[in-house]
């Protein structure tokens, strides 16, 4: 309603400046002096022509800066989704330098043992959803030549052991299950011990039936003792982080961090054939 009164108002105004105007210039003529009556009118036009006038270029500023406003709300839009996609290909980017540095490490790995073992790369597809960290399926089977209780490992070290085999992928056993028990021995004094998971949810591994005066101390690194049929001798399994009696007094145990980060398994080597186990 306001708008509409404001509009009426301003088709006055305009008519009246109009007619003014006409009025004008019908009785300029040539004439070089104006009337009394004249002067009078422009006196009185005056204002509303410059009010008029500032009408109109407020309008049509108002009217630009909506075009303006339109533009830059547009163009910032664009801006906004080339810098999302600049992200996404900097993520990328990232991504690939990352796989491309774990591969280019797996690949001097294999490169170094080649003396040692017969290996074969695998990709990690699956893992048991139920136990989340303590099995996983590998992109490799039996077409590939894999069989079961084949080593899983990587360029860290033990991962565990090949448990069932299909065509084109197998399953593997992590040594953090309760089931994946590994004979283990202190790299610097080769003393024997049992590797096993701890049974507290810590994640850690434990060295166990230790001698009660062995000299185990933090840090250490724990090797496969090659005792048994399984595992081939000289792999890393886990570095000391705590000793503590066992319960008869008569030995010791040691905590242990496993020497492969199982949450961040991409890429691993299946060994196929051991040609000359470390330490020998």
């Amino acid at each position: 309603m306001a708008r509409t009164r404001f509009r009426s108002t301003l088709l006055v105004i305009g008519l009246g400046v109009a007619a003014g105007l006409g009025l004008l210039r019908i009785t300029s003529g040539d004439r070089g002096d104006t009337t009394w009556a004249e002067r009078s009118i422009q006196a009185i036009l005056a204002p509303l022509q410059a009010s008029v006038s500032f009408v109109t270029r407020e309008t049509g500023s108002i009217g630009q800066a909506v075009v303006n406003y339109k533009q830059v709300q547009e163009e910032n839009e664009k801006l906004l989704r080339e810098n999302g996609d600049l992200q996404r290909e900097k993520g990328l980017l990232r991504q690939y330098q990352l796989e491309n540095l774990r591969l280019k490490e797996l690949l001097q790995f294999k490169e170094e043992k080649q003396g040692n073992y017969q290996l074969l790369s695998a990709r990690v597809i699956a893992r048991d959803p139920n136990t989340w960290f303590h099995s996983l399926t590998l992109d490799r089977g039996s077409a590939d030549g894999i069989t079961k209780d084949m080593v899983v490992i990587n360029n860290d070290g033990l991962i565990g052991h090949v448990t069932s085999v299909t065509s084109h992928s197998c399953q593997v056993l992590l040594i953090i299950d309760r089931e994946g028990p590994v004979p283990g021995m202190l790299q610097t004094s080769r003393e024997p011990g049992i590797v096993e998971t701890k049974a507290d949810g810590s994640g850690l591994l434990q060295m166990v039936h230790l001698r009660r005066d062995s000299a185990v101390q933090e840090g250490q690194l724990v090797l496969t003792s090659g005792l048994g049929t399984l595992y081939p001798k000289g792999l890393p399994v886990g570095y000391v982080v705590g000793i503590e009696p066992e319960p008869n007094g008569l030995t010791k145990r040691a905590s242990l961090r496993t020497a492969v980060d199982f949450q961040r398994l991409e890429e691993v080597f299946i060994i196929q054939k051991v040609i000359h186990q470390e330490g020998d």
